[in-house]
């Protein structure tokens, strides 16, 4: 069972289909499966950097503000409605290339799909009041500094993944959504 996951893990990392960080996670849930002595500890507290709790940031806690953050460099991090950090070079495509760390880039979760305006949890579950309004959907991609982001990313995601189909692009990778 232990190589077929890590086969399993092989190829949707080399595929594109899974970052880095879910394959490291993988693999370290394979070697504890497997393991019949119970020498390793259950890694998932280890791997895991987000507790859930039941209060997820509400609505109101969402800015609509497009001020940048006066920690980063502008090119490799943005931060957009005051709260989604995009990080070109980021190698994890759940949910999106690119997506959105909430308040800040090494935060596994929430994370926010632009394409769709949802905020999901680690489990993939989705945060009902985290999601996007219209008008929020419209403020974020008539922001040309912030599609030119998703752009680069786009790229750099390319180069790193090859082979990765990037399902959230409906008209094709490089076609960016238009909200009006």
């Amino acid at each position: 069972m232990k190589t077929f996951l890590k086969l399993l893990a092989d190829i949707s990392y080399h595929s594109g289909l899974i970052g880095l960080p879910e394959y490291i996670e993988r693999c370290a849930i394979a070697d504890w499966l497997a393991e019949e002595s119970h020498e390793y500890r259950d890694p998932r507290p280890e791997l895991e950097n987000y507790e859930e709790s039941d209060e997820a940031p509400s609505k109101e806690d969402l800015s609509t503000s497009n001020k940048e953050d006066d920690n980063n460099d502008g090119y490799l991090e943005l931060k957009r409605l005051n709260t989604w950090v995009f990080t070109i070079g980021d190698r994890d495509c759940y949910p999106s290339v690119p997506h959105g760390h909430y308040q800040k880039k090494t935060t596994p979760c929430p994370k926010l799909n632009p394409y769709t305006g949802r905020v999901h949890k680690k489990n993939q579950a989705e945060v009902a009041n985290m999601r996007l309004s219209k008008a929020e959907m419209i403020t974020l991609w008539s922001d040309e500094e912030f599609r030119e982001h998703c752009r680069e990313q786009i790229m750099w995601y390319t180069r790193f993944a090859p082979r990765y189909k990037f399902p959230n692009a409906r008209f094709g990778r490089d076609v960016l959504p238009k909200w009006k």
